[in-house]
């Protein structure tokens, strides 16, 4: 399994809920019909474009990272051609994610880490501190 990057743009004019309903479809087309597995999903909303495409000034932007079979990356941009409401799309094979892959972070400890150089304190203190604030 390699890792890739799409990113495709769809019209704007289009209810939010489908839009949503189309990056379901792509979605769905990478974990059913290619048996990849998503990595993230980032939806950047609805943006001016560099220029005009077609007749559109603004797209609506989502980028998705996965890890799929090479062999099966065609069905996807086959996917892309046959559906008018995405048009642009774009899918990169992230090699760099492959030789360098980046750790997953671990927030909840960092927090409490950060809390504590702040208050001069103990991470077990500053938990009891968060906890203080947050009620």
């Amino acid at each position: 399994m390699k890792i890739y990057e799409t990113l495709f743009i769809i019209n704007s004019t289009l209810e939010e809920e489908a839009r949503n309903k189309l990056v379901d479809r792509v979605k769905n087309q990478i974990e059913e019909k290619m048996h990849g597995k998503i990595r993230q999903i980032d939806r950047w909303g609805v943006r001016q474009l560099a220029f005009k495409v077609q007749k559109f000034n603004e797209g609506d932007y989502t980028v998705i990272l996965f890890d799929s079979d090479p062999s099966q990356i065609r069905s996807l941009e086959e996917m892309y051609k046959v559906i008018p409401e995405i048009f642009r799309h774009l899918i990169l094979r992230r090699e760099d994610l492959e030789k360098h892959p980046v750790p997953p972070k671990e927030e909840k400890a960092e927090e409490v880490e950060e809390i504590a150089t702040v208050t001069n304190a103990e991470p077990s203190d500053a938990a009891t501190l968060k906890e203080v604030e947050n009620s």
